[in-house]
């Protein structure tokens, strides 16, 4: 693996998501290298990839997923927006030697010709954002998908969102020779998942606050009648993106959906 990304950026400020990307998944590797074996397996049986099928991975993060798709002989695109994990994903793809590459791109900002075989959006990376404009990403995706392609779009379940941060909610833990502090909490008017977080590593001379993400969650009917919405039939839907596959219901913290262009 190629060395890790610096956390501070030049101005002194921490790069967060190469915290949470890169250092979270590296400290817990051999779990990490588990979880996204199986969830990659999980995307070629839900999706019915064939040999060499094109994927475009939206806000792929570090590209656990591309990457893994990729040593799989699959023709993968990370699309992510921070510039420090996209420069480690793509060092990672070259010590692979795969056929995966990535770009720096705000996933509001997608211009794609009908190409790809396959577009994952996943771990509720749909919703940061006001309600058109998760839907007109939604509409890219689409778009990007050529005749029959599918998408495999995976978020959490509102309806079970207090199961969901029982084992989320608040708490210290220790990462990158510090201590990050994390408090979540869901408004149900808003239908939006707030977390804050704080990180302090006294080594570093760091103690910094994180300006706080606000996760917009969708019900299955909401999230069917937008993809219905960007041109896309939905086909099935799970309760998670593992194997063996489980069937969505009651107490299912997530929701797998799969859908494919008209």
């Amino acid at each position: 693996m190629p060395a890790l990304p610096p956390l501070l950026l030049p101005d002194g400020t921490l790069d967060w998501e190469v915290l949470f990307q890169v250092y979270e998944f590296a400290q817990f590797q051999a779990l990490a290298d588990d979880l996204t074996c199986n969830e990659a397996s999980f995307v070629e049986q839900a999706l019915s990839l064939a040999d060499g099928a094109s994927v475009l991975d939206l806000a792929c993060g570090a590209g656990r997923h591309a990457l893994e798709l990729g040593r799989r002989g699959y023709s993968v695109e990370g699309v992510e927006v921070n510039p420090a994990l996209v420069a480690h994903a793509a060092a990672c793809a070259y010590e692979d030697a795969t056929r995966v590459r990535f770009a720096t791109a705000d996933m509001r900002e997608l211009h794609y010709e009908p190409q790809f075989d396959a577009v994952l959006v996943m771990n509720s990376s749909l919703g940061f954002f006001d309600d058109a404009t998760n839907r007109r990403v939604l509409k890219s995706c689409a778009e990007s998908l050529v005749q029959g392609g599918r998408l495999l779009l995976q978020c959490i379940n509102p309806y079970r969102i207090e199961s969901y941060l029982a084992g989320f909610r608040t708490g210290w833990y220790a990462l990158a020779g510090g201590y990050v502090l994390r408090e979540a909490r869901f408004d149900p008017f808003s239908a939006n998942l707030k977390i804050d977080y704080r990180f302090v590593a006294p080594a570093l001379g760091v103690d910094i606050a994180h300006p706080g993400d606000s996760i917009r969650l969708y019900g299955y009917l909401e999230l069917v009648a937008m993809i219905r919405a960007a041109g896309l039939r939905p086909l099935t839907v799970f309760g998670d993106a593992v194997l063996p596959a489980v069937v969505f219901e009651e107490s299912s913290q997530w929701q797998v959906l799969v859908a494919e262009r008209i």
